[in-house]
């Protein structure tokens, strides 16, 4: 039997036509999806937040 998953919440995020465009042309250089590429993002950030 699997462990149960935890629940995660899920933030929408008010962002410019430009903006939108910026992280895609990132994502798509990096090979993947935006959503995933801004989550590492905020993850980087929130872990430095706490360390400092």
């Amino acid at each position: 039997m699997n462990p149960p998953q935890r629940r995660t919440l899920v933030y929408s995020v008010r962002l410019s036509p430009q903006e939108s465009n910026a992280i895609q042309k990132i994502a798509d250089a990096k090979h993947l999806p935006a959503s995933t590429l801004v989550r590492a993002w905020i993850l980087d950030r929130l872990e430095a937040e706490q360390s400092a």
